[in-house]
């Protein structure tokens, strides 16, 4: 069902994207780590599922930002570790699973359940049994770039086991999607001589939003499937506003099979508001000039000096360099982009709320 809100688990669902399937099902086989990489709502999560559902790899997947959440924004041992023993033990109905689990030490069973003795088990020692897979076993991490949360050392030690299992376990492989872009590379730290990745090959797909036509296309498939018919000038109006993020288009596609067009764009930018809320309130807690910038973009102040100008007229006597800061990390955060010196609000869905005053 195109309109499902929730991310897609069928080839079927997912429009347009089988060459980036198609992709990403060949990384899978042949490279130890895979990146999907794209701005929020984009369809990353529903790409990584698809995949996952069609492969015939074995798989776990963890949500990472679920993980970063119920740990109160500290990812401890404990927490990573629970959240693969959970994975872990839906695929105990699978006896391949379950006797390379039964090989590691401190791994017990009772029935369709596991226990992990955590003073006996690695997740290094998961990984070494599950190599011995007949096919690649694929370990995929939803909203990776929150991994720079775990432990004392921002990620060091998860680096140092996918670099491990690079180096040693041929039959592991990692996907990681992200929509925090730069810092998801950040973490990954493939340009960093320091890090335990440098220097290894990681294969990145982007993940672009729709063009404007096959943004019209699906919302027309969309409707025909659910059998209504929406005047085109309504469509394209409807892409105008919400440009090519498939989840804005969702949103609005659902909202237009029960009310008239003008009340599901009003509907959609709600719903798009209690998101956004949520996320530059955890934005704002890094800083709340965060918000002042993306504010004074949406606002017309898009060069390096206006915003800095901006920043003195509100009284605030941001330097240069604390700025010029701000910019980098919201660039890198993917909630802006900056083009022949020029900065922009990447989601207009965002940038149209707060020029309405809609936070």
């Amino acid at each position: 069902m195109l309109l499902d809100p929730k991310p897609k688990s069928k080839g079927a669902d997912l429009f347009s994207r089988g060459e980036e399937l198609g992709e990403l099902l060949s990384s899978l086989r042949d490279n130890p780590i895979t990146v999907i990489t794209g701005i929020r709502r984009v369809g990353k999560s529903s790409l990584m599922r698809v995949a996952i559902a069609e492969t015939e790899q074995d798989s776990i997947m963890i949500d990472i930002r679920r993980v970063y959440s119920d740990s109160s924004g500290s990812i401890g041992r404990v927490d990573l570790s629970y959240a693969i023993q959970g994975e872990l033990e839906k695929k105990l109905k699978k006896e391949r699973i379950k006797a390379l689990l039964s090989k590691v030490k401190g791994v017990s069973f009772m029935g369709n359940s596991v226990t992990f003795d955590w003073n006996d088990v690695t997740l290094s020692s998961i990984l070494e049994k599950l190599n011995d897979h007949s096919k690649p076993f694929i370990i995929a991490f939803d909203e990776a770039q929150y991994l720079r949360y775990y432990g004392s050392r921002g990620g060091k030690s998860i680096q140092n086991l996918i670099a491990w299992s690079y180096d040693n376990l041929p039959n592991i492989r990692f996907l990681l999607t992200g929509s925090e872009v730069g810092l998801l590379h950040d973490f990954i730290g493939t340009d960093d001589y320091e890090s335990p990745l440098h220097g290894r090959y990681i294969y990145e797909i982007v993940l672009k939003p729709f063009s404007k036509d096959i943004s019209i296309e699906f919302l027309k498939a969309a409707f025909a499937e659910s059998d209504i018919q929406i005047p085109l000038e309504e469509i394209t109006a409807a892409q105008n506003l919400l440009d090519g993020i498939a989840g804005h288009l969702v949103q609005y596609g659902l909202n237009r099979l029960r009310r008239s067009h003008d009340e599901a764009l009003s509907e959609t930018f709600r719903t798009a508001r209690m998101l956004f809320i949520s996320e530059l309130k955890e934005l704002e807690k890094r800083s709340p000039r965060y918000r002042k910038v993306l504010e004074f973009i949406a606002s017309g102040a898009t060069s390096f000096t206006a915003i800095l100008r901006s920043f003195q007229a509100s009284g605030d006597s941001a330097s240069k360099s604390r700025v010029a800061d701000a910019l980098r990390i919201l660039e890198r955060s993917s909630w802006i982009n900056k083009e022949q010196g020029k900065y922009s609000i990447i989601d207009c869905v965002l940038a149209e709320l707060i020029r309405n005053g809609g936070f």
